[in-house]
């Protein structure tokens, strides 16, 4: 048997082959289909009077929790309470699905502290990146 390794693929092929019917089936396999319950992608945005985008919120749901992918808002909007009602209502959203904690990363020089003046605490943590930046890894009970 002979292997090559290429990246001679696209983004299609990649997503079918290996996220698709290989990781995802071998992890709902593992969880005994568990994995995908309550499998709701969400994507939410903020718009300002004009209708131009100021912010938004990503994720996923799955094995009953709420994963937070992005939350971003524009740097003049900040302090307004936008990234709150952002992360609320995806909240309140996993928790009418039936999940039970909440989970994301984020930076030392993106937003750590306004996590955890949300309910987060921190779970985990990364260091060696330069200039002392740090990865950390979050979670809340819903």
């Amino acid at each position: 048997m002979s292997i090559t390794i290429s990246n001679d693929c696209d983004e299609q092929e990649f997503f079918n082959s290996v996220r698709i019917n290989g990781l995802l089936e071998h992890n709902i396999k593992k969880t005994n289909g568990k994995l995908k319950i309550p499998n709701i992608e969400f994507s939410y945005i903020a718009r300002n009077e004009k209708g131009v985008i100021v912010g938004g919120v990503s994720g996923s749901t799955y094995l009953s929790s709420l994963e937070i992918e992005v939350l971003w808002v524009q740097e003049a909007y900040r302090g307004q309470n936008i990234a709150s009602r952002l992360l609320e209502v995806v909240e309140h959203q996993a928790i009418a699905a039936g999940c039970q904690i909440a989970h994301l990363t984020t930076y030392s020089f993106q937003a750590p502290l306004f996590y955890q003046k949300q309910g987060y605490v921190i779970c985990g943590e990364v260091d060696g990146f330069p200039d002392d930046i740090r990865l950390y890894t979050l979670k809340k009970q819903l």
